[in-house]
């Protein structure tokens, strides 16, 4: 069996950092600077107020006035991501990923060796 980790929103989390609370507002990553003005990945508040990853920055802050823009952090989200691939691995997991978020392995083996059910694999991630 195959399994697939994924993490929605690594590069607002990674760029929230320790204010990961504020996720439950309307917050989304900035435009990153000399680039093209539209938002990154948004919380699911935003989300509600019709803000999408990609929008213009314009039109992000029109549907949701009270929008927070934090920037982007792209070395906290590779240090988060390292850390779930190296949980993985830690377990033994043959862990292939080609970005940050998201990650495949193959849980049979895994399962006899944590306890016989794919729940026992996934708990031992967690440690």
């Amino acid at each position: 069996m195959v399994v697939c980790l994924l993490i929605p929103r690594i590069a607002l989390l990674g760029a929230l950092g320790e204010r990961r609370a504020l996720l439950s507002e309307p917050v989304a990553l900035a435009p990153e600077a000399g680039r093209e003005q539209r938002v990154g990945e948004a919380s699911a508040a935003a989300e509600a107020f019709g803000v999408a990853p990609g929008m213009g920055l314009g039109e992000a802050l029109t549907r949701c006035p009270e929008l927070r823009l934090v920037p982007p952090d792209p070395e906290c989200v590779r240090a988060l991501w390292a850390q779930a691939l190296d949980r993985l691995e830690g377990i033994g997991a043959g862990v292939e990923s080609d970005r940050p978020g998201a990650a495949f392995f193959c849980a049979d083996g895994l399962r006899r060796v944590h306890g016989g059910h794919l729940e026992d694999v996934l708990a031992a991630t967690r440690c």
